[in-house]
């Protein structure tokens, strides 16, 4: 654990209810029921509210037809780790769970209580937990409400797409029929049994990352740099850690794959055992950053539809501490990634605070006053400083 100086007066905050609670913990998402984009949205809110600093929010642009692309940040820490959910409209239980995420360990972060032996706020002291729960919310808001959320002059290239019927229940993609985990830049080009219009499942589209919610994931992660990457999907009860084809393997993280297997009861896919088409944020993610993603496919096979909701509670019982242990393996990578150093600085005038060690995660809110403090760790001409608000930066 990051250990250091705990500052108090030489911090200047906007608004004490920056650090503060309001109120005592509590439960704010009901996963048991069709959690829909506005539910979802509603829920971030809430939490944002009630849990200010430690849960925050931000869209990352709207789809085509004008929902927000929510990202949701959860802890303080400077090591990051990344989710994100229903990639594919049908396997909207995904966002169920990473929402239940969010509001059970914030609870537990509040009480100051462990889930299955994590000491929860310690975790999230060291590890910001990145989220983007609903990557396709046009697709989702398709395939559980059908055509009377959508304006009437797409009805007819909707009812196209979907091979002419009007039960929506079947389908995977966007709204313009492409599947956005067909549309990152990892061997797009030999990815396989490809559509070859828009459609309700398989169309990589016409290029990668010509959607806006592929295109807005891909830009998040390059902001967060996590360590550590998790894609929900449905269904089988699998798990994926390897980006493999031929003899190009990136082989992933065997020894987290086989943790997290266990700690599902999922099965873990070898790579020798199926030639991966491409195209999905997993593959990319391994490919691109070199560090561990994985793919997971919860709940049984229901057929070309959402799995039912009577299984999320045993979902949810299955992958609950998996963020957990994925956020302290995170922490465990990003300290290997700093220097530690042990340093006093003299600040002569009032400088930023920064999340990370990157001018573009530089805090609207706080700043460290003129003053002299202690340097835990250094990355580059950044060096860190253990504070009220966690471990934060500052550029020196």
């Amino acid at each position: 654990m990051k250990k250091g100086l705990v500052l108090f007066m030489g911090i200047l905050l906007g608004s004490l209810s920056f650090w503060s609670y309001k109120g005592e913990a509590a439960s704010y998402v009901n996963p048991n029921q069709t959690y829909t984009y506005e539910t979802m949205t509603s829920n971030i809110k809430t939490l944002a509210q009630k849990y200010p600093g430690l849960v925050q929010y931000r869209s990352l642009g709207k789809t085509p037809y004008g929902r927000d692309i929510w990202a949701v940040k959860l802890g303080r820490g400077d090591a990051t780790v990344l989710y994100n959910a229903s990639h594919h409209a049908r396997e909207w239980m995904t966002t169920n769970i990473v929402m239940e995420m969010i509001d059970q360990y914030s609870e537990r972060y509040v009480a100051n209580s462990t889930m299955d032996g994590y000491n929860v706020a310690n975790v999230l002291n060291n590890t910001s937990i990145w989220f983007v729960p609903m990557t396709n919310p046009d697709g989702v808001t398709l395939q559980q409400k059908g055509l009377s959320a959508f304006p009437t002059t797409a009805h007819a290239n909707l009812i196209k797409m979907n091979g002419g019927s009007k039960d929506f229940k079947r389908w995977k993609s966007n709204a313009q029929g492409i599947d956005l985990n067909r549309q990152y830049p990892a061997r797009w080009e030999q990815i396989s049994n490809n559509a070859k219009a828009p459609s309700y499942k398989d169309y990589k589209g016409s290029a990668p990352l010509v959607t806006k919610e592929a295109k807005a994931v891909s830009a998040l992660t390059y902001l967060v740099d996590p360590e550590i990457t998790n894609s929900y999907h449905t269904a089988g009860r699998i798990l994926y850690y390897h980006f493999n084809y031929g003899t190009n393997t990136f082989e992933g993280d065997k020894t987290l794959g086989t943790t997290l297997a266990n700690m599902t009861g999922y099965r873990l896919i070898p790579p020798d055992t199926q030639l991966s088409s491409g195209g999905g944020y997993k593959d990319w993610f391994i490919q691109t950053f070199k560090r561990p993603g994985f793919t997971f496919e919860l709940a049984p096979y229901a057929g070309e539809t959402n799995p039912p909701i009577t299984i999320i509670n045993e979902e949810w019982t299955r992958n609950k501490k998996a963020g957990l242990y994925m956020a302290v393996e995170g922490d465990k990578r990003w300290e290997k990634r700093i220097t530690p150093v042990t340093k006093t600085i003299t600040l002569t005038q009032k400088v930023p605070l920064h999340d990370r060690p990157n001018v573009n995660h530089k805090m609207a809110a706080a700043s460290l006053y003129p003053g002299t403090y202690k340097a835990n760790a250094a990355y580059g001409n950044f060096y860190r400083i253990q504070t009220i608000l966690g471990p934060k930066w500052i550029v020196k």
